[in-house]
């Protein structure tokens, strides 16, 4: 059996004033899951006693019930409607500290394991202390991985899962918002975050939220759901009422992750002040290059190379006009490589002579022996190559340092997350073909990361993502026209690659989890 039925309770959030009330509150919405039959009903993160506590203190005054006696309760449920249960929950430690914990219950009420949030966000850390394990469970209809909320900002929590083969991850959130606005509600994590996720790792991921207001402070966004290993939403809750959010899956249909290195990545479990990119942290950038100017060729696919050095040199010159002092070309089109105008031996000199004539800096894919090359020139000299397929590396430039990305490694989270340690501020992203997932990948790279990332795509004669340019919260700050050449500008603030942490106590580089490396060490090539 490879299908089920999911069922995510959407829930108010209370405050730990009103302990008992949620808590009945989430037992009647297991109850009203259960009616509709799912195998399996997930409930949100801290559903008891609540997601903010106020302080350690506040909690042990609030004298919440025992933790048993809360699983046995949501054993019954279990039991009743004979359908699995996973509940996120506040766990005393043995440490007197307390784990932001998710429960797993069988259908006969027995509890298969805990999974312990692992990358806490925020005030997490004033009473919670983060896991260690990341367990993966065998049940009827296949391998089940558990995460909470913020975890899933770390592509290598979701990864580590679908590599010991899970191919659904549970995850119970605390997803917050800040607009007013009921039908403007939700979170990068609803929006792009969560479907990458599934997209990358060929896998299904379900979540429960909360809405309303907790602590008169903390507003949530609701939108509970499912999505599928394409990326694509299989259900989508409301942002402001209770409900049950219902969804069928087929595990059967998983590909698993599409796209990974074949050793284990060097960066993976080395502390966050053992990394390059900690010493780039610290380093000042001089007034006069906080700015960078970068212009993006958006063109066609061209055969004659003198027609295409004529339109670069055309776009080039009006996009340095107007003050950009780096110019990416677009990605080679899939089953151009043979065509003479992205050949090296006939493009590079008159990239070159270009980059010499407008005194500025070039980036360009060209075909080298059946493999994409990416090649730098600074002032009519070539700074730096490197070839698609090689291990990544974050090259250094007089504009600051940048990791390059070809068609298919924008799928492997592991290559973009490894050219941010070693320091990279911007990746720049030369796609061969147009898919409807690339702004799902490009946003999620730029802001799991906190990079500036271009994606250097061409015209590719039917509708789909045009050139962009996205900021280090995965925001679009210029994007392509669909269906015309043209030349985009964009400004990067590199002080914003500076700031890599999403909130208070949650750094991407020192505050990051230690995760079990996923990928065999001595496997493959390596990098």
């Amino acid at each position: 059996m490879s299908r089920l039925g999911i069922a995510c309770v959407q829930l108010e959030a209370l405050g730990l004033e009103r302990a008992e009330e949620a808590l009945e509150r989430a037992l009647q919405g297991v109850e009203e899951a259960g009616r509709h039959r799912p195998d399996l009903i997930l409930l949100p993160e801290c559903t008891y006693p609540a997601y903010y506590l106020h302080s350690l203190e506040a909690y042990h005054r609030a004298e919440p019930r025992p933790l048993e006696e809360v699983l046995h309760l949501f054993g019954e449920k279990a039991r009743r409607h004979r359908a699995y249960v996973a509940v996120g929950l506040v766990r005393p430690h043995p440490s007197g500290r307390l784990r932001n914990s998710m429960a797993l219950l069988d259908p006969q009420g027995q509890v298969l394991g805990f999974h312990d949030k692992l990358f806490l966000w925020h005030f997490d850390r004033e009473w919670f202390d983060p896991g260690s394990d990341l367990p993966v469970f065998d049940l009827p209809f296949g391998r089940v991985g558990l995460m909470i909320c913020a975890d899933a900002r770390m592509p290598e929590i979701p990864r580590a899962l679908a590599m010991q083969g899970a191919r659904l991850i549970l995850d119970a959130t605390a997803l917050v918002t800040s607009t007013g606005a009921p039908e403007a509600r939700t979170n990068p994590q609803v929006t792009y975050l969560l479907p990458a996720r599934a997209l990358e790792n060929g896998l299904w991921i379900a979540w429960a939220n909360k809405v309303g207001a907790e602590a008169e402070s903390i507003l949530y966004c609701g939108r509970s759901g499912v999505v599928g290993p394409d990326g694509a939403y299989r259900a989508l809750g409301s942002p402001d009422r209770e409900e049950i959010v219902l969804a069928e899956v087929d595990l059967a249909a998983t590909p698993g992750p599409r796209a990974r290195p074949s050793a284990s990545a060097p960066w993976w479990n080395t502390p966050g002040e053992a990394l390059p990119v900690a010493r780039r942290l610290r380093e000042p950038i001089p007034a006069d290059s906080m700015y960078l100017r970068v212009g993006v060729l958006q063109l066609k696919p061209y055969e004659d190379p003198e027609v295409w050095r004529r339109r670069v040199e055309e776009l080039g010159e009006r996009l340095t006009r107007q003050g950009a002092s780096l110019l990416i070309l677009p990605g080679i089109p899939e089953g151009w490589e043979r065509a003479p105008a992205y050949q090296q031996a006939t493009a590079l000199d008159a990239l070159q002579a270009l980059s010499a004539r407008l005194a500025c800096a070039l980036i360009a894919p060209l075909a080298d022996e059946g493999r994409v090359g990416i090649h730098l020139i600074d002032r009519g000299q070539e700074i730096a190559r490197h070839r698609v397929g090689e291990p990544p590396r974050a090259l250094e430039t007089p504009w600051g340092s940048l990791g390059v990305l070809g068609s298919q490694e924008i799928w492997a989270p592991e290559i973009a997350r490894s050219l941010m340690a070693q320091g990279a501020e911007l990746l720049i992203w030369f796609p061969s073909a147009r898919r409807a997932t690339d702004d799902l990948l490009a946003r999620t790279r730029a802001d799991e990361n906190r990079v500036f990332l271009v994606r250097a795509s061409p015209l590719f004669g039917e509708p789909g993502p045009s050139a962009a340019v996205f900021d280090p919260l995965g925001q679009p700050l210029a994007t392509g026209m669909p269906d015309r050449e043209q030349g985009i500008l964009a400004s990067l603030f590199r002080p914003l690659t500076r700031h890599k942490e999403m909130a208070p106590g949650s750094h991407i580089v020192f505050d990051r989890p230690s995760v079990p490396s996923p990928h065999p060490a001595g496997s493959g090539a390596g990098w």
